[in-house]
């Protein structure tokens, strides 16, 4: 392999079209070597739009073609472990959209499959990449905060009934607002703390609309370092009304960020740093202060880092910042949410 890594895309429609292929066009590590999805309109527009010319509507020629080193599924969730086994038979490297599989039991089998294989493998966390959450694992890993707390991530959007669209189909989505929008918000949590969930509380609802997938989700997590993470995700919020917002406070000051969970590798970022030692103020004043300093970062194109980053782990052949284990940690604290509201108790992982 040279120093390109040549990328095939499995269901190239939705989020590959719209943020993958432009971002392996702002790379000098990758580019698009062929695409394929069962939609024929598709493939023609995007061989108008990009100049792509191998377009394919069967895995098998995508997957048989020689000029791909590496393959990216977007495809719906229902297909993600048998295609994922296609391509590591392929001899292709594999990075996966999220979720990685319908359910914790699927992503674990896959990671089974794939264990042994001299193959890059990675999951699209994309929420990873961003330059201010980054920067907010520093200060969190810096201990900066002191002790973490209590934190609150949100992720949502407006997502009415919409007739034929998978992700509205519980057999083929595997779930809704959860597993489309809350994964990020749990795996954000677990990245950003560098801190696996102890246990679940969670409420997953249909409040708006009559679709087979939850649109409302809400959930603590305790940590095993002792902080409640607090995850909300929704179908059921117009996105003029939504800031995404992701709190963390600890004994010595606190980061608020707003509309940094999102697509855009945007948001403003606000951090509290505070004399802890000063002892008790039994004014308790808040007014007045100025909400903390803005945080400076680096804003990228999150999908293009993300996908420089990944062919940078298969050109030199070390492992991915998002590997199948963390997706299959996810998926286990997903599994678990929707469990603890099912039986309505608390739900421990192991």
């Amino acid at each position: 392999m040279s120093g390109i890594v040549r990328w095939g895309i499995i269901g190239a429609g939705g989020i590959a079209r719209r943020r993958t292929i432009p971002a392996l066009n702002l790379i000098s590590n990758a580019r698009v070597a062929a695409v394929m999805d069962k939609n024929g309109v598709t493939l023609s527009q995007l061989r108008e739009e990009y100049g792509i010319e191998n377009c394919y509507q069967e895995e098998e020629a995508l997957l048989g073609d020689p000029e791909v080193d590496a393959v990216y599924i977007a495809s719906p969730v229902k297909f993600h472990l048998e295609q994922a086994r296609r391509v590591l038979d392929a001899g292709k490297h594999l990075l996966i959209e999220k979720p990685v599989a319908l359910d914790a039991g699927e992503a674990e089998e896959l990671l089974r499959y794939a264990s042994g294989k001299e193959l890059c493998t990675g999951v699209g966390m994309v929420m990873r990449f961003h330059g201010g959450h980054e920067s907010i694992r520093k200060i969190v890993r810096d201990g900066l905060l002191g002790d973490i707390v209590s934190c609150r991530a949100q992720l949502t959007c407006w997502f009415p009934k919409m007739d034929g669209n998978w992700r509205q189909v519980k057999a083929i989505a595997g779930g809704g607002a959860l597993t489309d929008m809350g994964i990020h918000c749990i795996d954000l949590m677990r990245y950003l703390l560098g801190d696996e969930v102890e246990k679940v509380c969670g409420m997953v609802d249909h409040k708006t609309f009559d679709y087979e997938v939850e649109d409302s989700v809400s959930a603590v997590l305790r940590m095993r370092k002792g902080a409640d993470c607090f995850i909300n995700a929704n179908f059921n919020i117009p996105d003029e009304a939504a800031h995404c917002p992701l709190e963390i406070y600890g004994t010595k000051g606190s980061v608020l960020a707003y509309d940094t969970i999102g697509q855009d590798g945007e948001g403003d970022i606000f951090l509290t740093v505070s004399d802890s030692e000063k002892g008790y103020a039994s004014s308790q004043v808040r007014s007045g202060t100025d909400g903390g300093r803005k945080l400076p970062y680096e804003q990228v194109n999150i999908y293009a880092r993300q996908l420089e980053e990944f062919s940078a782990c298969i050109l030199e052949k070390r492992p991915a910042r998002t590997t199948l284990a963390d997706a299959c940690q996810t998926m286990k604290v997903v599994d678990a949410i929707y469990r603890s509201s099912l039986e309505e108790r608390t739900v421990y992982l192991d």
